[in-house]
């Protein structure tokens, strides 16, 4: 039987204002406690923070009348969020209206550079003040005019967050909404650059200073973490795993770049990337070559199957990539396919011999049990077919 904060929880995720009203009645004891993590909810988030999230006004007006306080923040151990760090700006109004604060971080964000000068004229020290996931204001900067104010006012253009160890470049970059103009400011007063950060601009001049690191992609191993209890770098969570140059040169429209990085390329890492754009072609023409593929290149069967690409595994299976390959947790394509119950991806994958019984080392688990697990945790819950991915693989 479910606990009195189970049920507000659950009320809160199934984004049910009537079941809300109704889980606080039975239980009034809870209105003292809505400013308090919730199960489930994540973040080490409170009641008012899920309504938020689910932009619910009827939700939020609710929780406020029984007595949430709406400058509660998560209580996230790199940094708490507050109400306007995670709302859209038509809702920030709203929650503004209703008392918000507009600290330095949500000024920052919601594009107010009047407020911005007003806190860092009254303290200075807030230029650098740490925030949500232990980011500055600057990583927060909505356009070009906060990110100038705040360097030009003692903010530190490398400082690095806490919870995913990255810069206010890099969260420019990749987090949505991505906001280039203000990377290609901060790239210009001198931040710390890489060659993703430099192909998702389309800075050829950039991706040339940094051709020796052509070979790199989102992952942990070319961005390792310093703390082992950190997210991991933030372009995993705004590029995706596995992205290289080369792809997101293509997906930001940067065709130069891209075409300058695959003449660089050598013939191996030319084939990988035809794969991942979708090349047919041309990822048939360097195929014809017969290019040696190193274990490394091999894996990115994985990684289009990780990011449920099925045009890319597809045209590697084509290309003659292993389809036993495994990574060092001995996880194999079939598992994600698995995972993300693509029927297609492990309709495919199978017609190419795939090994059903890989226990992979991380939870001990074959791709019948990814695909059990992923039908009620799993990314694409709504969209996967489990029911046919499941008969596939008993």
């Amino acid at each position: 039987m479910a606990s009195p904060v189970e049920d507000l929880a659950a009320a809160i995720k199934a984004n049910d204002t009537a079941l809300l009203l109704q889980v606080l009645e039975r239980y009034p004891d809870l209105k003292s406690k809505l400013d308090e993590p919730l199960p489930d909810l994540g973040f080490d988030s409170p009641a008012l923070i899920g309504a938020v999230n689910n932009n619910n006004r009827e939700m939020i007006d609710a929780l406020l009348q029984a007595g949430a306080n709406i400058n509660a923040r998560t209580q996230w151990w790199a940094g708490g969020f507050g109400v306007l760090d995670v709302c859209d700006a038509e809702l920030a109004e709203f929650l503004i209206a209703r008392g918000a604060s507009v600290d330095i971080h949500a000024a920052a964000r919601l594009g107010r550079p009047d407020r911005v000068k007003e806190l860092i004229q009254t303290d200075p020290a807030l230029a650098n003040a740490r925030g949500g996931d232990g980011q500055t204001p600057l990583h927060f900067a909505a356009t070009v005019e906060i990110a100038a104010y705040l360097l030009d006012h003692g903010t530190e253009i490398d400082t690095r967050d806490i919870d995913h160890e990255s810069t206010a470049a890099q969260y420019m970059v990749s987090i949505r909404p991505r906001r280039f103009e203000a990377a290609r400011y901060l790239v210009a007063r001198g931040a710390r650059t890489d060659i993703l950060m430099a192909a998702a601009l389309g800075d050829l001049g950039l991706v040339q200073k940094h051709l020796e690191s052509i070979h790199i992609c989102v992952s942990e191993k070319d961005f390792p973490k310093q703390n082992p209890r950190a997210g991991g770098c933030i372009y995993i969570f705004g590029f995706g795993w596995g992205r290289t140059p080369h792809m997101l040169a293509r997906e930001f429209g940067h065709e130069e770049v891209f075409r300058f990085l695959m003449q660089h390329s050598s013939l191996e890492l030319q084939l990988t990337q035809a794969c991942d754009v979708g090349e047919e072609a041309l990822a048939m023409e360097l195929a014809a070559k017969k290019p040696s593929l190193s274990p490394e290149a091999e894996r990115r069967l994985i990684s289009a199957a990780m990011r449920n690409d099925i045009k890319a595994l597809r045209l590697m299976l084509s290309a003659g990539f292993a389809v036993d390959v495994q990574n060092d947790n001995a996880q194999t394509a079939l598992h994600w396919a698995a995972f993300h119950g693509n029927a297609e991806m492990v309709r495919e994958l199978l017609k190419h011999d795939a090994p059903l019984d890989v226990h992979e080392k991380e939870h001990d688990g074959t791709p019948l049990d990814w695909a059990v697990y992923g039908s009620k945790h799993g990314w694409h819950i709504a969209t996967g077919d489990y029911s046919q991915t499941i008969q596939l693989l008993t």
